[in-house]
């Protein structure tokens, strides 16, 4: 009779939203949010280096937690987990306010984040920018210029 839908990740059918794949983007975007809250809060000697610019490691971290953040939420509209990122990342800047931290640096460190997010969301929107302009379907009788 009916045949069931393909639910496969690389077939037609959408992915269930507790497939395995699924199961683990939500994972790993919660694990990287605990990487940077413990990278945070860690004395800086602690923190591993894994390049030379204190700043590229802020980009880098929120690109990968943007990335992870869009794969953990298919469903959400994108403005909204750019949202909840930013909220994320403004806060645990702030947070150093707390415990006397100077202004310059947080915000330097802040505009990294924001650089790694932009990374990430920028290029969704400039594709869905370009979609209105994709050209109508031609019409088999209209000749081709």
């Amino acid at each position: 009779m009916g045949m069931e839908p393909d639910r496969s990740l690389l077939g037609e059918g959408p992915y269930p939203v507790t497939g395995p794949l699924a199961v683990l983007a939500r994972v790993a975007f919660l694990g990287a949010l605990i990487a940077i809250v413990v990278a945070v809060f860690l004395p800086s000697r602690m923190v591993p280096h894994f390049v030379r610019s204190h700043y590229l490691q802020h980009f880098a971290a929120y690109y990968v937690a943007a990335l992870f953040g869009l794969a953990a939420s298919p469903r959400a509209r994108v403005r909204t987990v750019a949202l909840r990122l930013f909220a994320f990342a403004t806060i645990l800047e702030a947070a150093h306010l707390l415990s006397g931290a100077r202004l310059r640096p947080l915000v330097d460190n802040w505009v990294a984040d924001l650089g790694g997010m932009a990374a990430a969301f920028v290029p969704i929107g400039v594709a869905r920018f370009r979609r209105r302009f994709e050209r109508p379907p031609v019409e088999a009788s209209e000749p081709v210029a």
